[in-house]
Parts: C-alpha cells; sequence; structure tokens
C-alpha cells in the first residue's frame, strides 16, 4: 500500500514538472524530484529537507563534496553521483552555450549568407534548395534540404520552407539554390519564385533574410539585388 502512494505522489510531481517546468517548485521540491532518480520506492521528500538543512541552499547542495553528501541520512553513493551529475552538466550547458555564441555561424549579412552556403555546393551536379533557419540574430538553429531537380530547374516549396522554419521556432530564412551548368545569375522565375516565398513568410512573421543564388564558387544575393533595382527607381 506504502509503495502505490509513493508511486502515486511520484507521477503527480512529474506531471507537475511535465506541465510547468521547475519554476513552479521549491528547492526541496527540486532535490526530492531529482532523487527519485537514484532512489526507487522511497518517499525522498525528508531527505531532500536534510540536505537543504545541511548546506544551506540548493547550489551549496549540488557544489558539497561526494563525502559531505554521503554524511546525510538517505544519501549513498548512488544519489551523490546523481548529484553532483546535474551541477556538471549545468556548468557544461552554460559553457556550450558560450561556445555557440562564440562560434556559431551569424547570417546577418549578404556575404556571409554566401559563404555560408557556397561550400554546400561544391560538386553538385543536380540543382538543389537549401533553407537555413535562422533565430532572432542571425544564427543558424538548422539547415536543410527543401528539393532536389535536375540539372535545370528546382522547386521553391514556400509551404514547405514555412513549415520547417515554424517548427525550429524561427525569426527568419536564408534560402539558396544552386545553377550546376551556369552562372550565378538570377532568371525571371528566381526572382518570381523568391517574391512567393518572402510573401508567404510574411504572412506569418518570418523573415526571408535572403535568397542567394550560386555557381561556380561565386554567388548572387536576390534580395540584394532587388535593393539595388529600388534605389535606382528612387
Amino acid at each position: 500500500m506504502a509503495d502505490k502512494l509513493h508511486q502515486n505522489h511520484r507521477e503527480r510531481v512529474l506531471e507537475k514538472f511535465r506541465r510547468f517546468g521547475l519554476d513552479v517548485f521549491s528547492d526541496h521540491e527540486v532535490l526530492e524530484l531529482l532523487l527519485f532518480f537514484a532512489i526507487p520506492r522511497v518517499d525522498t521528500n525528508p531527505t531532500a529537507h536534510r540536505l537543504l538543512e545541511r548546506f544551506g541552499s540548493l547550489h551549496a547542495v549540488l557544489e558539497a563534496p561526494v563525502e559531505q553528501l554521503c554524511e546525510v541520512q538517505g544519501i549513498g553513493p548512488r544519489s551523490a553521483d546523481l548529484l553532483k551529475l546535474s551541477f556538471a552538466m549545468c556548468a557544461r550547458y552554460q559553457q556550450d552555450v558560450a561556445k555557440s555564441e562564440r562560434h556559431s555561424d551569424k547570417l546577418n549579412s549578404y556575404e556571409k549568407i554566401g559563404e555560408y552556403f557556397m561550400p554546400q555546393f561544391a560538386g553538385e551536379q543536380d540543382e538543389v534548395l537549401l533553407a537555413a533557419y535562422l533565430d532572432g540574430v542571425g544564427r543558424v538553429i538548422k539547415c536543410e534540404e527543401i528539393a532536389r531537380g535536375g540539372h535545370a530547374h528546382v522547386p521553391v516549396d514556400a509551404y514547405k520552407i514555412a513549415s520547417g522554419a515554424l517548427i525550429c521556432h524561427a525569426a527568419g530564412v536564408a534560402v539558396a539554390h544552386n545553377h550546376p551548368n551556369g552562372t550565378a545569375t538570377p532568371s525571371e522565375a528566381d526572382m518570381l519564385a523568391t517574391r512567393r516565398l518572402e510573401q508567404t513568410l510574411s504572412g506569418l512573421g518570418l523573415q526571408l533574410v535572403d535568397h542567394c543564388v550560386i555557381a561556380r564558387g561565386k554567388y548572387t544575393s536576390i534580395c540584394r539585388l532587388r535593393a539595388g533595382q529600388m534605389g535606382q527607381r528612387r
């Protein structure tokens, strides 16, 4: 009967976490939840309270040496290892985010977009369309192949691109396709497809950052061309 009560309690706590995250948990509840994964079929709430009473705060618990953690009633080597692993994962997460901030591609200029896409078409004999989904500052969240055609045409599937961007929670999209046997000069069909894609994305609150045409180690930015044409008209 006691095991069933503990199991039901654990399920309620886990469901609370799934629905609301850790923001609604007190510090002792965070520890109680974490200890579920090291201590089966035992009420971990008293152990969580003992940890906080001994060390004074959540961060102090996570920073405590294994030997001191094991001095707390209810904490064995497995539980201590889990607490230390959780602390190490937090540090590793912060390091990875910092690394991503320093080294991630930020496609925030026409030049950077062209340089980003060009190597991805090296050796391609077919016409291929790629889409890079970007966050609010131009970092690449994901880049994927949208379509592959023959030697002269590839369809620009605006709805597939928009769907991919929404799934990634992107703020903008940069796309590129190649002309395997031609030049990097956009065709009329390329210009029309760009306008249609831009309209589709704009209707969803997304920005088309650029559409590049790539051929023989060179690239042309359609959005830059259009900006120049508008400037000339003025």
